[in-house]
């Protein structure tokens, strides 16, 4: 069930790394927030919608919320960033915008093709395909937006040529300055001056979440959001906001696809999942064995935050963060029906993938 979160405030979404005033002056951002963050604050409205605090730590919604040292079947896909209830997802990092670009290229993305690797390669890379800027300019990373339209375009390997959103058009960043005070006089403390850049939505913008293993789904609520706890609406939407990617007809031409990763994944082998063996990349996931052969990866995410029911912090991870893309060789006879169903719209993080971590998306190869 898609919900849409519309913040009534500014919001302020951190990082894994640490700050403390006086060690640090200025907060790093994230934007869109973590899978995580959503989680937590949705599993929270959840419990006060439905009871209280100490009805579930009775374990009063334990089927459903979980337990304060385990989750139920509460299961998100998300977030995402909503224009008027068309999705945005991060920008391939196997597509690249020209550096230095002129007006009229500025927005355009520029693909960097799959070639198998050359018999004289020097370097520590290890997979057995690489990925070519075939351009005859430099080429780096966008770090923005495209829309859920020219999403699939790329994952049906459209010859349309793709744009990208830039992040201005979807919020504006607003600094905030303070310093802090002692509790007790009231009066700021030296050295401890800091800022935090936060984050406002345009008027048109939301995050969209899709909410699953619920016995019912609430109308709308107030949530609690960001590191103010900010205020912000949550309500029910009809529309399936994936329908266009679910009804992708996706046709295998050879048996190299890929995989992109529309959420931040935490994997136990740090980059690659953990029914990869390390030693040939080769390994079987739901009786398909593959072979993961090139990827295009991001610098990785820091995921922690605070376990409110525990008092704690939470484990620190490195994650593989949204946008990041895998191609993956088809070591047997699996049709291109089961590579869909299984890897498509499916979060396959090997850690809380319940919490909306890892959510994959099948492509196809651009030949």
């Amino acid at each position: 069930m898609w919900y849409k979160i519309k913040p009534l405030d500014t919001l302020f979404f951190r990082d894994g790394r640490p700050f403390s005033m006086g060690a640090e002056n200025w907060a790093n951002q994230i934007f869109p927030p973590y899978p995580s963050t959503i989680y937590g604050a949705i599993r929270a409205w959840l419990i006060f919608e439905r009871g209280s605090l100490r009805e579930f730590e009775a374990g009063k919604f334990k089927e459903e919320l979980g337990t304060k040292t385990g989750k139920g079947r509460l299961t998100i896909k998300g977030p995402f960033i909503g224009m008027d209830d068309n999705l945005y997802f991060p920008v391939p990092y196997d597509f690249l915008k020209k550096k230095d670009a002129s007006k009229s290229e500025e927005n355009s993305l520029f693909y960097i093709s799959y070639s198998n690797k050359p018999e004289i390669f020097t370097g520590d890379y290890t997979l057995e395909s690489i990925l070519l800027n075939r351009n005859d300019f430099e080429l780096e990373e966008a770090g923005e937006f495209i829309d859920i339209d020219s999403l699939k375009d790329y994952l049906m390997t459209s010859k349309k040529k793709l744009q990208f959103t830039e992040k201005y058009e979807i919020f504006v960043e607003e600094k905030k300055t303070g310093i802090k005070r002692n509790r007790k006089t009231l009066s700021s403390e030296e050295g401890h001056l800091y800022r935090i850049p936060m984050m406002r939505l345009k008027r048109e913008a939301s995050f969209f979440v899709d909410i699953d293993g619920l016995d019912s789904y609430s109308q709308e609520g107030i949530v609690q959001l960001g590191a103010d706890w900010k205020v912000v609406k949550i309500e029910k939407t009809e529309n399936d906001l994936f329908d266009v990617l679910r009804k992708m007809d996706f046709q295998l031409n050879s048996k190299i696809f890929k995989i992109y990763l529309a959420t931040p994944a935490i994997f136990e082998n740090g980059w690659i999942p953990k029914w990869i063996d390390k030693s040939n990349f080769e390994g079987e996931y739901n009786g398909i064995k593959l072979k993961v052969v090139a990827c295009a990866i991001g610098k990785f995410d820091l995921i922690g935050g605070w376990d409110l029911a525990n008092k704690r912090p939470k484990s620190m991870y490195k994650a593989v963060p949204a946008g990041s893309v895998f191609y993956f060789k088809i070591l047997d006879d699996t049709p291109a029906g089961k590579i869909k169903e299984t890897f498509h719209l499916k979060n396959i993080s090997d850690i809380n993938y319940e919490e909306g971590f890892g959510l994959s998306l099948v492509g196809e190869l651009k030949q």
